[in-house]
């Protein structure tokens, strides 16, 4: 309909029509009058604070058009060698933060099993070929020589203007994923967000490296890392991740209109809506 010039649907409109309907039928039930369906908006809230808003270096008033700009290169991790495989220590809890946090060579990825056909291929007429030991998929907390590429793929898949250079100040509630040296996964928690509530601010697995049980196992190590915290994380209302979390526990408490109607850009066509999920403790 886009192309043709054809008038498209409007999620908004039809939300602000049905809970204007549905509210005037309550009210006229109680003995109150009906107002009519064009005399108010359902309000939305999205220019309200978010906790997103802690990792965006700008908010624009006029947001910017969509200009994918990453590359392949932007993905791998600077070092060049195993020097910076050493243990770190938290600024936040003062532990000692061991360079991996697993080391995974059971799971084959479809994108790991396409590459082992590529490389089989060409020694397919050879009986006596082995092929060589797999890289494992580590899991490691996030260092400085991660950020640069982890922004570059959250410009790429979430919005523009992400900079998650503060999670530098918490490893403990981060996990990045990594083949050799690509960054393929990564997950990020805020754990001062309230009094007892911790709040997953990222989660994201490259969709080359999907349906593997990378994401529920990021879920799973965040959620041990705040035992006793309520855990709460906005989910987009076109998310199929939903049922993922469901499977933690996460129940439902809010649905929030326009959630991310401030980060996305104006030829996004992904859902602003939200679900508000709370994995209580």
């Amino acid at each position: 309909k886009r192309e043709r010039g054809l008038p498209l649907f409007d999620l908004d409109q039809a939300v602000n029509a049905a809970l204007l309907l549905v509210g005037g039928v309550y009210s006229a039930k109680d003995g109150s009058s009906r107002l009519p369906l064009t005399s108010t908006m359902y309000r939305t809230t999205s220019q309200d604070f978010r906790i997103l808003d802690r990792y965006q270096t700008t908010l624009a008033s006029v947001k910017g058009y969509w200009q994918p700009s990453t590359k392949f290169l932007y993905r791998l991790v600077g070092s060049e060698d195993m020097v910076s495989d050493h243990s770190i220590v938290s600024p936040y809890t003062s532990r000692v933060l061991k360079p991996y946090i697993r080391r995974d060579y059971e799971t084959k990825p479809p994108r790991l099993r396409l590459l082992a056909e590529i490389r089989a291929y060409q020694h397919r007429h050879d009986t006596e070929w082995v092929p060589e030991p797999e890289p494992p998929i580590d899991y490691c907390y996030v260092r400085p020589g991660h950020i640069p590429t982890i922004n570059s793929m959250c410009q790429e898949f979430f919005w523009p203007g992400v900079d998650l250079s503060e999670c530098l100040q918490y490893p403990d509630f981060s996990v990045v994923v990594l083949y050799k040296k690509v960054i393929i996964a990564f997950g990020f928690m805020v754990p001062d967000v309230k009094y007892n509530e911790a709040y997953i601010s990222f989660l994201f697995v490259h969709p080359e490296w999907r349906r593997a049980g990378i994401a529920t196992f990021m879920i799973y190590h965040l959620i041990q890392t705040c035992m006793g915290k309520d855990v709460t994380i906005h989910v987009s209302a076109s998310n199929p991740a939903m049922l993922l979390y469901q499977k933690f526990g996460f129940k439902t408490e809010e649905y929030i209109l326009d959630f991310y109607d401030k980060y996305y850009p104006f030829d996004s066509k992904e859902c602003k809506h939200a679900f508000f999920l709370r994995l209580r403790r």
